[in-house]
């Protein structure tokens, strides 16, 4: 099996139609993807592509996690820490939990961490394993 890793901009012209000619050469790799040659997507791609629509691209929460859920559908991509990212996207349901602290402390807590701690008020409140340090 042969992976290939993507880059955040090459995850979002998969989704946007921004860039034409972006967008066809996104789709056009996309297309070559396949169980034995699949797209790799890490956690860091993951939270730049959440931070990237809803900063620069002014999509809502919702919109958002949207995107995210339809990509896992996709059988052709791999992502770094499955489960975590699962486990985030359950947790940035709550309106108050943002998906890319959800998915520091889901991926945290797959490494064995027992916590995370923050100074985000938010995040520790409304993330089990993430303490808020005083």
């Amino acid at each position: 099996m042969t992976q290939h890793g993507i880059d955040t901009n090459v995850l979002l012209r998969m989704v946007l139609n921004d860039d034409a000619g972006q967008r066809a050469a996104a789709l056009a790799f996309g297309n070559t993807l396949s169980d034995e040659n699949p797209g790799f997507v890490s956690l860091i791609v993951l939270a730049e592509f959440s931070w990237a629509l809803t900063s620069r691209y002014r999509q809502s929460k919702e919109q958002t996690l949207g995107a995210i859920h339809r990509l896992l559908k996709v059988k052709t991509l791999l992502f770094e820490d499955f489960d975590a990212v699962v486990r985030a996207l359950e947790r940035a349901a709550v309106p108050q939990v943002d998906f890319a602290d959800a998915l520091v402390a889901e991926h945290n807590l797959q490494l064995g961490c027992s916590r995370t701690v923050t100074f985000d008020q938010p995040a520790a409140k409304f993330i089990p394993s993430m303490e808020l340090l005083k």
